[in-house]
């Protein structure tokens, strides 16, 4: 399937580094990267573009857009509260919380429980973003230590399908099969490798311990760096005979 949005696949896409890549190589590598059943499934800047676009609800579509600029798990972003939303910093962050990593070493002085959340800080790096959001809060969220979205993880699913199907009805289809809550935090951690965040920043981002989940998005760029680089493995048959000082010799047909 290929990605129907208007005219936002036209030329370079401009990263907001200043970096440019092409969308339809960036759309080939992500097709050969996804031939592999363990690659994550991601989408490309415009297509959350195009997706966000048709979500009805302002508040439905700041859950997403939230998703979308922290890489939070959906479990994480419906139990984020105001107080935890950081916007009057000179940079602006988030306090994300989550009880998926365990720690280990329960029982040590100083150190948390196994079912204490482990808490991380994520920059807020788009600037139009954090006034969205801002707007959204100063709308929407009167008490800053209930969650900002106070609804289930089914909910939220059900806003998304909802999307999804506005963007069918308007003949929109996206390039990978199932997209979910997930599916923007993998697309965040594949923006900022797109716009060259270290990976070992990312990993801090992601929340990753182990530095092997965050390899799972190196990997697909592993698989264009023959491209990137130009390599090619054939060459001319008389320049090769002549860097070998051989003669020429007649060709046979293959």
């Amino acid at each position: 399937m290929t990605l129907i949005t208007r005219d936002t696949t036209a030329g370079p896409l401009l990263s907001p580094s200043g970096q440019s890549f092409d969308v339809a190589q960036a759309i080939a590598l992500r097709r050969m990267a996804m031939s592999t059943s363990d690659q994550p499934a991601y989408l490309l800047a415009p297509e959350i573009t195009v997706l966000l676009d048709h979500f009805q609800d302002l508040r439905k579509r700041m859950l997403f857009d939230f998703l979308w600029n922290t890489g939070a798990r959906i479990n994480e972003a419906l139990s984020v509260t105001p107080r935890e939303i950081v916007l009057d910093a000179v940079k602006p962050f988030v306090i994300l919380r989550t009880l998926k990593q365990r720690n280990q070493t329960a029982g040590r002085r100083g150190r948390p429980g196994k079912d204490s959340p482990v808490k991380r800080t994520v920059p807020l790096l788009d600037p139009q973003f954090v006034r969205r959001l801002r707007d959204h809060l100063a709308t929407f969220n009167r008490y800053v230590t209930r969650p900002v979205w106070e609804i289930s993880d089914d909910t939220a699913r059900n806003w998304l399908k909802e999307a999804l199907q506005a963007a069918t009805n308007e003949g929109v289809q996206f390039s990978i099969a199932s997209i979910t809550p997930h599916t923007f935090r993998h697309s965040f951690a594949m923006h900022l490798l797109y716009n060259r965040v270290h990976p070992k920043i990312l990993q801090s981002f992601m929340g990753h311990r182990d530095y092997k989940s965050t390899e799972i998005y190196t990997r697909v760029f592993a698989l264009d760096v023959a491209g990137q680089i130009g390599v090619r493995f054939g060459m001319n048959s008389d320049e090769a005979r002549a860097l070998l000082q051989l003669p020429s010799s007649t060709r046979f047909p293959c």
